[in-house]
């Protein structure tokens, strides 16, 4: 038992004594202890709370509103009810603590004999987690406006669709993270210099630079919107915060992965209180040696096609999905607005067994929080999770901030509605994660595509909703419906670079070339320091063979972003094939020096070390540790891969495995339709099975 249920349970045995008439109870004696256990953690001074719970004189000032919120369950702010879920960390009080304190209060709330008041508690006064290794922080305080009116919408963000009638202000601040090496992330902690105007946080990390581009087009600190898709949550974390939220390390072994030239991404929902207030954070990032064991995995069930009609006081949502692995549950964050009234979510074994997970009888918009299981709920393969919302969009609602009601529909403004149940999991096996990841994205692809497809029939002129739209379709492989809404969206808005690049790599999909040049050209045009589409635009210019050209956009988009894993990795390969290998090796080197398991840079830099024409750049052993590792990590199914690993057996002295290598690649190119790739590889095989490496042609 940790030392906070041994403290608890203390606390609540000692409660249920003096309900029971034992003694009188006191503030010295036995109503300090609790307040100072179940309420200073916020009431403090320094805390998010609005006031301070510690001496005697504080607790009796406030004990008819603590008599209030107390019987109302309003606080401590802990939503769960009892017996759905046993989550770690509960904040709740029990039926005894609850009695003491109305009894103290009916009693005149005496103070006690002084001599019997124990020492008040120490709180961390900094940093709840202890000595961060690592303390990020907003270099520049953004300055919230008095209400949500002086909310911009960012031309830039596909996510960013807000309503000016709401009060809300969402913001997304980007700071890079100083780290030169991977580190392994056990915990993070944040701290707002301002709590009372952050309804909530999200954190993400982008490797991308795509937010700090948006950053850097915004006057102000941060930019107006959303996190952008590639600020993402690191391998299945719950990272965020609201008030009252206590920061916790991960889950044992399933620490997370922080690379080098990372951007830590705050989204902040931020509630104006009618006068400008400053705002700033910090974050603090605690690391281990040790890389994860295990890999968390995000579901989200829920419904983005809300659409409550006025007055509609059983408006009800519903998800479920069914596992196809065997998986720990570790954690859930619900999530919904004003109108939810009740949430529930539930597991039902495939023998029938239902386990509870999770279940709120009275929502409260401004009391959400990530709960933490004491212990993983194991569910095996086959189980199906399902959740439910209720929501009240009437007049007998106290929290519907409409009065008259009208309609409500999906969104992320205070007014919107939302009803979003995330559960984390752990799958038993490894390999199981991928198919988990896989199963679970066909499911959630779905569910947006059909939400954003609304928003646009409602808002046909909007080049954002196009966009997004267009590029749901691009992710479930409908190139053609891709390409159709980002024309039009070109149509709307042809000043937009990203929507110029996005076009390019839908028309690339589908081989039209000089179509895709003439995009990734104008959005370098419109934007020349848009590192990806340097990089893609090179690409394009490399399969037309103008390698010449192609080389000098990989080295801009390589100068725009060093971290650029993909602009090296394909400068190396087109330096390879204008014959200069060593220029080429070092670009493969830096490649996987960023990223270690790059199988395009592993097999490029084996294709090297087996065939280059100058001896002092061979190494067979090597080139075949690195083709198998590209092998292992595209399945063999890659044709270039098995190329590499072919001609690495080969200069290994290993030609009957090269030969193979050879013929599996052969089978591989004709059952794709690939007959010139295929007659290649034939080559290749004859040269193998008569005992000759193969070798490039010597640089010029």
């Amino acid at each position: 038992m940790c030392a906070g249920r041994i403290v608890a349970t203390a606390l609540t045995l000692i409660a249920a004594a003096r309900a029971a008439g034992a003694q009188p109870p006191t503030f010295t004696r036995d109503v300090a202890p609790l307040v100072w256990s179940r309420c200073a953690g916020c009431h403090r001074a320094g805390a998010v709370g609005p006031f301070s719970l510690i001496t005697y004189d504080e607790v009796k000032r406030r004990a008819t509103t603590i008599a209030a919120v107390v019987a109302k369950g309003v606080m401590p702010p802990w939503k769960p009810v009892p017996g759905y879920g046993d989550f770690a960390d509960a904040r709740r009080l029990t039926e005894p603590e609850r009695t003491l304190l109305r009894q103290w209060i009916d009693a005149g709330a005496p103070e006690g004999n002084p001599a019997d008041l124990p020492r008040v508690p120490s709180w961390a006064t900094g940093w709840q987690l202890g000595r961060p290794d690592l303390v990020v922080t907003l270099p520049a305080a953004y300055t919230v406006p008095a209400d949500g009116a002086a909310y911009r919408r960012n031309p830039e963000n596909p996510l960013n669709a807000p309503n000016l009638r709401d009060n809300d202000v969402f913001r997304t601040f980007v700071v890079p993270i100083p780290v030169d090496r991977t580190r392994y992330v056990r915990a993070i902690e944040f701290r707002p210099d301002n709590a009372r105007v952050v309804h909530h946080a999200n954190i993400g990390i982008d490797r991308t630079r795509s937010s700090r581009q948006l950053d850097a087009r915004d006057a102000e600190p941060g930019y107006a919107g959303g996190m952008v898709q590639d600020a993402r949550y690191p391998e299945g974390q719950l990272l965020g915060w609201t008030p009252g939220q206590a920061p916790h390390a991960a889950s044992p072994g399933m620490q997370w992965r922080l690379e080098p030239s990372s951007d830590l991404v705050v989204q902040l929902h931020l509630q104006p209180t009618g006068k400008r207030e400053t705002l700033g954070f910090s974050v603090g990032f605690f690391f281990t040696d040790e890389p994860p064991a295990r890999t968390p995995v995000g579901l989200r069930l829920g419904s983005e096609t809300i659409d409550i009609g006025p007055g509609d006081a059983r408006y009800v949502v519903q998800d479920q999905y069914v596992l196809p692995v065997d998986v720990e549950v570790l954690a859930v964050q619900p999530h919904a607005h004003n109108l939810a009234r009740r949430m529930e979510a539930s597991a039902t074994r495939p023998d029938g067994t239902v386990v509870p997970l999770i279940r709120i009888d009275d929502w409260d918009f401004r009391w959400q929080d990530v709960y933490r299981y004491a212990r993983p709920i194991a569910l095996a393969r086959g189980t199906r999770i399902a959740m439910r919302y209720t929501y009240d969009n009437s007049t007998s609602n106290p929290r519907n901030p409409s009065r008259p009601p009208g309609r409500v529909v999906w969104g992320q403004n205070t007014t919107d509605e939302m009803g979003d149940l995330w559960i984390q999991v752990a799958p038993l096996q490894p390999s199981d994660v991928t198919t988990l990841t896989q199963d679970f994205r066909r499911k959630a692809h779905a569910e947006d595509l059909a939400a954003y497809t609304k928003l646009l029939r409602s808002d046909p002129d909007n080049p954002l909703r196009h966009d997004a739209v267009a590029g749901l379709y691009f992710e479930a492989g409908d190139i053609d419906a891709a390409i159709r809404h980002y024309e039009r969206s070109l149509e709307l808005n042809p000043a937009s670079a990203i929507t110029q690049y996005n076009l390019g790599i839908a028309l690339a999909g589908r081989g039209r070339r000089d179509d895709a040049l003439a995009h990734f050209q104008e959005a370098v045009r419109l934007d020349p320091d848009y590192a990806q589409a340097h990089n893609n635009l090179g690409a394009v210019l490399y399969v037309l063979g103008r390698r010449s050209e192609a080389v000098d956009h990989y080295r801009r988009a390589i100068a725009l972003g060093p971290d650029n894993v993909d602009a090296r990795t394909n400068l190396g390969v087109a330096l390879s094939e204008l014959g200069r290998a060593q220029d080429a090796v070092v670009q493969f080197r830096e490649a996987l020096a960023l990223r270690p398991d790059s199988a395009a840079a592993l097999g490029g830099l084996a294709w090297i070390r087996a065939t280059a024409s100058d001896p002092a750049l061979r190494n067979g052993t090597e080139a075949v540790a690195l083709a198998e590792r590209a092998a292992t990590a595209t399945g063999r199914r890659d044709l270039s891969v098995l190329d590499a690993l072919a001609a690495a057996y080969a200069e290994a002295g290993r030609f009957d495995d090269a030969a193979a290598v050879a013929r599996e690649a052969v089978n591989q190119a004709a059952n794709a339709g690939l007959a010139a790739v295929a007659d290649r590889f034939r080559d290749r095989l004859k040269r193998y099975q008569q005992r000759k490496p193969y070798r490039l042609e010597p640089e010029k």
